[in-house]
């Protein structure tokens, strides 16, 4: 996790002398800028002036530019500097994983209870690349969700489409190929809380080809975490957000997005409402975080266990229904046969 905290004064005391020596400028516009945000922070425990000099927003600011295009956007901006420690917190939270176990912490600053009305605003930043190739961003703020209706963000318009300069895959080879070059993030603020969270495996769990309406290709992916104590056993014991990436054929024989979305689904595979998404959420914004490192497998990890539990959760109901159905069967029949038979005997004694 990219977290920095104030040297001991023990170490501070070691290194002072060496790293005294080199000018600020120099350890800031040369050797900073060489290493990359886990590096930067490791460096910054080493002593009180370097981490003085790694807290710089400017140095942050760029890792959260250069990792995700999408938060070079005025809008981002201003809320990224609203955060408790600006850039240097915002990345924290959208390069580290969702913890499975999604709990508040008594020292956290938002662990207060769950309140929908702050939350009635969140910004999604979306950020595509292809073999590391920067392919497509943008950021859509979502004013308010239903109570009742399904929580799904869009990111396109039904008329929008946004070209790349990739072939449409033309085997099933190519199909495959596909899933191993595409990563996505789809980092959710909620610029009230100040809090962020990728909900991305950043590689797809699926890669499948469609043909109705049309042909596309139909790529999956997601984060799967616990949606807190006291539901166990219940329908959001496990929650998935999903996000589907859809990409069609233009006339040239590239593929274009047409299509790109966020849901949340219980263990049944139902959609959840606006308020029930918004409440876990916010669990998920300040719940704990993993290893920066392995989002994709264990992305894929996560999916794969949720979709088993969700496969034997149906089964266990309805193995449950099926006896019920079939006393029920056996009822209905029971009356038929009766009033068959009373049909009968009416009808030979009157013709």
């Amino acid at each position: 996790m990219v977290v920095m905290h104030p040297p001991l004064v023990a170490e501070t005391t070691v290194t002072s002398s060496s790293i005294s020596t080199v000018h600020p400028d120099i350890m800031e516009n040369h050797i900073f800028k060489l290493l990359d945000a886990s590096a930067l922070a490791s460096a910054s425990c080493v002593s009180s002036q370097l981490y003085s000099l790694a807290s710089d927003e400017t140095l942050w600011t760029n890792f959260c530019n250069s990792t995700w295009p999408s938060t070079d956007n005025p809008r981002i901006r201003r809320v990224i500097s609203s955060f408790p420690k600006g850039p240097r917190a915002f990345f924290s939270d959208a390069v580290t994983n969702p913890d499975t176990i999604s709990t508040t912490t008594a020292n956290s600053s938002s662990s207060s209870p769950v309140n929908l009305d702050r939350t009635s605003r969140l910004i999604s930043a979306v950020d595509i690349y292809y073999q590391k190739r920067h392919v497509f961003s943008k950021v859509v703020e979502t004013e308010s969700f239903g109570n009742r209706s399904p929580f799904r963000v869009e990111l396109l318009d039904p008329r929008d489409t946004v070209p790349a300069r990739i072939p449409y895959p033309v085997d099933e080879r190519m199909m495959l190929e596909l899933g191993d070059r595409f990563t996505l993030s789809w980092i959710l603020i909620d610029p009230i809380r100040r809090r962020a969270m990728n909900l991305s495996s950043y590689k797809p769990v699926i890669v499948e080809r469609r043909w109705l309406p049309g042909e596309q290709v139909h790529m999956r992916y997601g984060w799967v975490f616990n949606s807190g104590p006291g539901e166990e056993g219940s329908a959001t014991e496990y929650v998935k957000f999903g996000i589907s990436l859809t990409w069609e054929e233009c006339q040239s024989g590239v593929m274009h997005v047409t299509g790109v979305s966020l849901d949340l689904e219980d263990m049944y595979g139902n959609q959840m409402s606006g308020k029930e998404s918004l409440a876990i959420i916010q669990k998920g914004m300040v719940g704990n975080r993993g290893s920066v490192k392995g989002r994709e497998e264990e992305g894929r990890r996560r999916y794969e266990e949720y979709m088993e539990m969700r496969r034997e959760r149906i089964l266990s109901v309805i193995s449950i229904k099926e006896p019920e159905r079939f006393h029920h069967s056996l009822y209905v029949a029971f009356r038929l046969f009766i009033f068959a038979t009373l049909g009968l005997l009416l009808f030979r004694r009157f013709f």
